[in-house]
C-alpha cells in the first residue's frame, strides 16, 4: 500500500466545464419536473388514472458515467438521493431537500445492491422508483426514512393524486420525445431546442402525457401499429395537449409555436410515413380546439377536456 500511495498519481480533481455539465442535468431534471407535476396535478380532476406524486425527483450515483464527478458535484448522502424537490409539491412541503439520501419505505430498508456493482447503470434507482410507486398505490401516509444534514430521520408524508405519469430526460442529443403508457420520456436534445421558454417545453410534455391519459400504447399494441391508427393517437394527442396546457396555466399558443419551429427545423423527416399531420395542419388542428375551449364554461377555474370526459 505504502508503494502504491508513493508511486502514484492522486485522482485529478474534476474540471469546472464537468462539474456544470453535471448540474445543468440535473437542473434539466428539475425543470421537467417541475413542468410534468404541474400538467398532471391541475388535470388531476378529469383523469382516469392517477397516482399520488411526491413532488421531488431522484437520482443515483451509478447512473452517471463518473461516480467521483458526480459525488464533486452534487450532495449526495445517501448512493440514491433527491436531486431536487418541486416547488409547492409535497416533498418541499414536510421539508425534504436536495442531497438528503433515501434510506428507507416504509420502515423497509432499500436494497442498494446491484448485479454490476462497477458499472453504470439505472438498474437500481428504477427498482427502487417501483418500489416507492407500489409505497404509493397504497392508502394513507407513507413513512421515508432519509440521510439528512442533520441525521437520519424518518417522516410521514401524504402526496396528493395526480394524473397517472413520470417524468424524465432523455440524455440524448437528438430531438426527441415519447412516452410508453406512463411514462414521458424527452431528450436533452429537444428541452435545448425549446429554450427557456417554458409554455413551449409544456406544450412538448403535455402532448406525449396525452397519449398516456388516452391509453395509446395499448391501443396501438392492440392495432398492430397501423399507419392510420398512428395518426389517430397523434391528432388526439394534439388536440388533448393544449386543453392540459391551458388548465395548468400555460399558455396553449406555445403549443402553435413549437409546431412551426419543430416542422421548420426538421422539414418532411419523421413526418413523411403519413404518421403525423404535416406541421400546418397541426396548427390548424389545435387551433380549432383553442377556440373551442373559448366558447365552453368553466368548472372550479378548469375546462373539462372532452377526450377526457368522453366528449
Amino acid at each position: 500500500m505504502g508503494m502504491l500511495l508513493g508511486c502514484g498519481v492522486a485522482n485529478a480533481a474534476p474540471a469546472p466545464e464537468q462539474l456544470a455539465a453535471y448540474r445543468a442535468l440535473v437542473q434539466q431534471d428539475l425543470r421537467l419536473a417541475t413542468v410534468g407535476h404541474r400538467l398532471a396535478s391541475a388535470n388531476s380532476p378529469f383523469c382516469e388514472k392517477r397516482q399520488r406524486n411526491p413532488g421531488w425527483a431522484l437520482h443515483d450515483e451509478k447512473q452517471y458515467p463518473d461516480r467521483e464527478i458526480a459525488r464533486a458535484a452534487f450532495t449526495l448522502r445517501h448512493p440514491v438521493a433527491i436531486s431536487s424537490v418541486v416547488a409547492g409539491g409535497e416533498a418541499e412541503r414536510v421539508g425534504i431537500k436536495a442531497g438528503d439520501g433515501l434510506v428507507a419505505i416504509n420502515d423497509a430498508v432499500l436494497n442498494i445492491h446491484t448485479e454490476i456493482e462497477h458499472k453504470q447503470s439505472a438498474e437500481r434507482i428504477a427498482k427502487i422508483e417501483n418500489e416507492l410507486q407500489r409505497a404509493l398505490e397504497t392508502d394513507g401516509p407513507v413513512r421515508i426514512t432519509l440521510e439528512t444534514a442533520d441525521g437520519r430521520t424518518t417522516l410521514t408524508f401524504n402526496p396528493p393524486a395526480t394524473c397517472k405519469s413520470r417524468f424524465w430526460v432523455d440524455a440524448s442529443s437528438k430531438l426527441d420525445a415519447g412516452a410508453d403508457g406512463d411514462g414521458v420520456r424527452i431528450t436533452e436534445g429537444l428541452m435545448a431546442f425549446v429554450g427557456a421558454d417554458n409554455d413551449e417545453l409544456a406544450a412538448v410534455v403535455a402532448h406525449e402525457l396525452a397519449h398516456n391519459l388516452l391509453g395509446h400504447r395499448e391501443r396501438l399494441s392492440n392495432a398492430k401499429r397501423r399507419i392510420r391508427e398512428v395518426l389517430a393517437t397523434e391528432i388526439e394527442a394534439d388536440r388533448l395537449s393544449v386543453w392540459l396546457m391551458a388548465n395548468a396555466g400555460y399558455d396553449p399558443k406555445a403549443a402553435l409555436r413549437f409546431a412551426e419551429r419543430f416542422g421548420r427545423k426538421t422539414g418532411l423527416g419523421i413526418f413523411s410515413d403519413g404518421t403525423h399531420l404535416r406541421w400546418k395542419n397541426r396548427k390548424k388542428l389545435m387551433q380549432s380546439e383553442i377556440d373551442l375551449m373559448a366558447q365552453m364554461p368553466k368548472e372550479n377555474g378548469l375546462v373539462p377536456p372532452p377526450l377526457l370526459i368522453g366528449g
